[in-house]
């Protein structure tokens, strides 16, 4: 899968003031699993959308395909009108 590296490296930019601020949190002893710190939903899910974005996904789910069919076909239709007001 080819990706735009600068797609990736916006969302490093993110993850790692996030991650940053993870450590802190996992540092101070305040929670018992890393998973119960606030800031980790956020760091997991930059990692989660890297890891997407450097190898793909793992399988092609069909109501996401659907959706994505629906988008472009919207916005082909307004392109097509906006076209015919010209």
């Amino acid at each position: 899968m080819t990706v735009d590296d600068h797609a990736i490296n916006s969302l490093k930019v993110y993850f790692n003031v996030a991650n940053d601020e993870l450590k802190k949190e996992w540092k101070s002893n305040k929670y018992e699993n890393l998973s119960d710190c606030p800031s980790f939903k956020a760091v997991y899910t930059y990692r989660e959308a890297m890891d997407i974005l450097i190898t793909g996904p793992n399988y092609i789910d069909d109501d996401k395909t659907e959706r994505l069919k629906k988008m472009i076909a919207e916005e082909l239709e307004l392109e097509n009108y906006r076209k015919q007001k010209e």
